[in-house]
């Protein structure tokens, strides 16, 4: 059986990398960078730019969040297939959702395919939930 806590807490600080990364890529053409802003992005309220910005946020936060699962997920008292599946769900939540919103920058049906990363992150807290709820 796989150390599903280790695997996932290492996800998430890849995610955090990229989401860094982003950042810095970003700031190269943001408040009048180095760089010229990409077509949609010249304005800071194109809608473009505000779904990459809350694509770089999202690779920040949600790869914590999958860190925080990952420190509580082997302690659950609960099957050790459903934790597997709702560890896959939180690494589906942290990379389909700002692979998503970045997408939809560019073509904006992709959004909503978001469903899915949603959906499993739901599933994957509520596996928590309910093995937090029953060690009470």
């Amino acid at each position: 059986m796989a150390n599903l806590s280790a695997i996932l807490i290492a996800f998430g600080w890849c995610g955090i990398v990229v989401g860094i990364l982003m950042g810095g890529i970003m700031g190269m053409y943001a408040f009048k960078g180095p760089l010229p802003a990409p077509k949609g992005h010249e304005n800071y309220t194109d809608l473009n730019r505000r779904m990459l910005r809350l694509a770089h946020i999202a690779f920040i936060m949600l790869p914590l969040i999958s860190i925080l699962y990952g420190m509580c997920i082997d302690e659950l008292q609960i099957s050790y297939l459903y934790k597997y599946y709702a560890v896959i769900c939180m690494m589906v939540l942290s990379i389909g959702i700002p692979v998503l919103l970045i997408a939809s920058c560019f073509y904006l049906p992709f959004k909503y395919l978001q469903v899915i990363p949603f959906s499993c992150g739901l599933f994957a807290l509520i596996v928590m939930a309910i093995g937090r709820i029953a060690a009470l």
